[in-house]
């Protein structure tokens, strides 16, 4: 993975180098624009993205450059978990290719940024059962059936409906979204998630007690 940091506006810089890979310009806030390409690998690849994520402030933004055919799942997952602790604005920009495990990133992000050459694959997990006794392979498989069930209904609650669970868990069946798709899909998870923070915090409207 290969990181930058820069700023979007250009008054009063300061540039600070603090690694040969990073350059940060400073001014009254932080941009970090981050690409995220090729396979996900291993978590300790992610270690400039997630310490980047940590150290950004409520008046900075990540933008992330997402352009990956997928990966590791569970460096994906912690990604995804960092990316929603950081106090920042988080954009993820879309690229042509997201596929499998990288379909997650964009929706832990605040913003995003769709070009007409846009796209998103979500696909089935796909896994090796591994050598053994049959019944430990038969467990492995439940397992990670499990973990996946849960992920996806975790992961697009509100983005996939019913049925297009059931043909990617069940049948496993990818689901393609172009531009316009992925335009459609993010208002309708944008919706979904405010009316979510809303049910998270309810207004509490205290009952006529005037008798």
């Amino acid at each position: 993975m290969k990181t930058e940091n820069m700023i979007t506006q250009p008054q009063n810089l300061v540039t600070i180098y603090p690694s040969n890979k990073v350059i940060i310009k400073q001014s009254n806030y932080t941009q970090y624009v981050i690409p995220v390409t090729g396979p996900i690998g291993e978590i300790d690849e992610f270690g400039e993205l997630t310490r980047m994520l940590a150290n950004a402030t409520e008046n900075d933004e990540v933008y992330i450059q997402l352009s990956s055919s997928g990966g590791s799942l569970e460096t994906c997952d912690y990604i995804c978990r960092r990316m929603d602790e950081c106090a920042a604005h988080i954009v993820v920009e879309i690229g042509l290719t997201c596929v499998g495990v990288a379909s997650a990133i964009p929706f832990h992000a605040d913003d995003w940024v769709i070009h007409d050459s846009s796209t998103m694959i979500i696909t089935p997990l796909y896994y090796s059962p591994g050598y053994g006794k049959e019944s430990d392979i038969r467990d492995h498989a439940k397992y990670m059936k499990t973990v996946h069930n849960n992920w996806i209904e975790r992961t697009f609650n509100g983005v996939l409906s019913e049925e297009e669970k059931y043909e990617l868990l069940e049948n496993g069946k990818a689901l393609d979204f172009y531009a316009d798709d992925l335009l459609s899909c993010l208002d309708a998870y944008q919706d979904h998630r405010n009316k979510s923070k809303l049910n998270d915090y309810p207004i509490q409207i205290p009952s006529d007690t005037t008798k």
